[in-house]
C-alpha cells in the first residue's frame, strides 16, 4: 500500500511539473495549498518534498514527461522496457556518467600539473628560492636558532596552505595552540621542509604535486596540484 501511494504521489508531482513547464508557470491547485495541518496531509508534503529532493541530483539528465510516465506504468504493471532491461539501463546510465567524471577529473589533473610546472620553472629562477633534488622549492623567511628539525620528527608548527591561485586553503593560525604534527605522516613535500628548519625558524615551500597530495587532494584542492606552505616551526618535540 505505502509502494502504491509514494508512486502515485511521485506520479501526481512529476505530471504537475511537466504541466507547469508547459503553462509557463504554477498549477493553481496546487500552489493555492495552505500549510498542512493534519498529519496524513503532512506525510503526503514531506513525501512530496524529499521525491523532489532526491530526484534534483539527476538535474537536467531527467526527461520529466518520461519520469512521470514510468511511475504511471510501473503503478499499473506495464511498460515499455522489462524489469531487467531496466536495470541495464540503469548500470549504463551510471557507467556513462563514471567515464564522464573521469573525463572531467583527467582533464583537471593535466591543466593542473600544467600550471604547476610553469609556476616552478618561473619561481626557481628567484635568487632567494633552492630546489633541491626531489624538486622541493623553498625560501628560508627566518633562520632558527633552536634544535633541528628531522624529515621524520614530530613537531609543533603553525601554517597556512594556500594554493597558486592565491586562495586560502587552510590555515592553523587562528588556532589557540599550535598543530603537532608527525612528520613522517605528513606529504613529503611539507616532511623534507620541515626538516630543513630549526626551532623558531619559518619557511615557504613550494610542494610540487608528487610531493603533496597528487591525485587525491582533498578540497578545495584538486588533483595534481602546487601546494604553497608558510611554516612557523615553534618545536621539535623529543619523543
Amino acid at each position: 500500500m505505502l509502494r502504491r501511494f509514494l508512486l502515485i504521489v511521485l506520479a501526481v508531482v512529476m505530471l504537475c511539473s511537466c504541466r507547469r513547464a508547459e503553462a509557463g508557470g504554477k498549477s493553481d491547485a496546487v500552489s493555492a495549498l495552505e500549510k498542512p495541518e493534519t498529519i496524513d496531509d503532512s506525510f503526503s508534503y514531506a513525501v512530496g518534498y524529499l521525491l523532489a529532493s532526491s530526484l534534483s541530483a539527476y538535474g537536467e539528465n531527467l526527461d520529466y514527461g518520461y519520469t512521470a510516465k514510468g511511475v504511471i506504468d510501473a503503478a499499473s504493471g506495464s511498460g515499455y522496457f522489462t524489469y531487467e532491461e531496466i536495470q541495464g539501463i540503469l548500470s549504463d546510465f551510471q557507467r556513462t556518467r563514471m567515464a564522464e567524471a573521469q573525463d572531467a577529473f583527467e582533464a583537471e589533473r593535466a591543466a593542473n600539473r600544467e600550471k604547476s610546472e610553469e609556476f616552478l620553472a618561473a619561481n626557481k629562477q628567484r635568487n632567494s628560492v633552492i630546489t633541491t633534488s626531489s624538486g622541493l622549492q623553498y625560501e628560508m623567511l627566518e633562520e632558527g636558532e633552536g634544535k633541528d628539525a628531522e624529515p621524520d620528527s614530530v613537531v609543533a608548527v603553525n601554517y597556512t596552505l594556500t594554493l597558486y591561485d592565491g586562495t586560502l586553503a587552510f590555515s592553523t593560525y587562528d588556532d589557540p595552540e599550535p598543530v603537532i604534527i608527525d612528520l613522517s605522516d605528513a606529504v613529503p613535500g611539507f616532511s623534507e621542509g620541515v626538516g630543513l628548519m630549526k626551532e623558531g625558524g619559518r619557511i615557504r615551500l613550494w610542494v610540487p604535486p608528487r610531493l603533496g597530495y597528487g591525485s587525491n587532494a582533498p578540497s578545495p584542492i584538486g588533483p595534481d596540484m602546487l601546494l604553497i606552505f608558510d611554516i612557523d616551526l615553534i618545536e621539535v618535540i623529543d619523543e
